[in-house]
């Protein structure tokens, strides 16, 4: 992996964690709305699982690590005033961030530039 993509891939994966977190946890007026709910969990999460995967290269860890942050998240607001948890929610979460590690490790495997990356040819 070439030295940049070793340094922003796993601090991108970082970042979008601690804002999934806050904007799970914090205040609902700070939650971006960018459209249907169910539809922004499932992205929020497939990002978040690509991230992790293309970061640490784990994708059955990543993805069983990223579904229980999820469920830990979504009950998390059982004690946030003004937030409510549901099962519907920590599903897509879940979900998405499944389908995410599934799609990134995909990705790593079919195309020529990432094993390129991992060996320090391109960039």
């Amino acid at each position: 992996m070439s030295g940049a993509f070793r340094l922003l891939v796993p601090a991108a994966a970082w970042v979008l964690l601690g804002l999934i977190a806050f904007w799970t946890l914090g205040p609902l007026e700070y939650r971006p709305v960018l459209g249907p709910a169910q539809l922004e969990r499932f992205s929020a999460y497939f990002v978040l699982g690509g991230l992790f995967t293309l970061a640490y290269k784990r994708p059955w860890l990543t993805a069983a690590i990223l579904a229980l942050v999820a469920a830990l998240l979504e009950a998390g607001q059982l004690f946030v005033p003004g937030r409510d948890a549901g099962v519907p929610d920590a599903i897509a979460k879940a979900l998405g961030a499944v389908v995410g590690v599934a799609a990134a490790n995909l990705f790593q495997r079919l195309t020529p530039i990432s094993s390129m990356i991992d060996r320090g040819d391109a960039g």
